[in-house]
């Protein structure tokens, strides 16, 4: 069974492979040096993550928004949802089954 990828805010490189390979076919994803961002492409639900170098997120699902700091970023071993770790709080970003159903379907 695989596991969990739990990765270092420090490790940006890791942290961009890994981003690219969970949001590849479903959506806008641009990956620079200092940020990683996903954005859902209509006629799919609205929703999309941005991550930065520094740890700074802004997420964007329907009805609700982050802004704030993580140091661990862990994604799931099947690559449905991302959880951002920082000192006293985590938020669980988790990609909507409409989008990945059209990426099998």
């Amino acid at each position: 069974m695989s596991e969990d990828f739990e990765i270092r805010i420090t490790d940006w490189n890791s942290i961009c492979l890994m981003f690219e390979e969970m949001f590849e076919g479903l959506g806008k994803v641009e990956i620079s040096e200092n940020l990683v961002s996903f954005q859902s492409i209509q006629p799919h639900v609205a929703t999309g993550i941005s991550l930065d170098s520094k740890g700074r997120i802004l997420a964007n699902m329907p009805l609700h928004s982050i802004e704030t700091e993580f140091d661990i970023v862990k994604i799931s071993a099947d690559r449905r949802t991302i959880k951002l770790i920082g000192g006293n709080s985590s938020y669980v970003y988790q990609i909507p089954s409409e989008i990945l159903n059209s990426k099998n379907g």
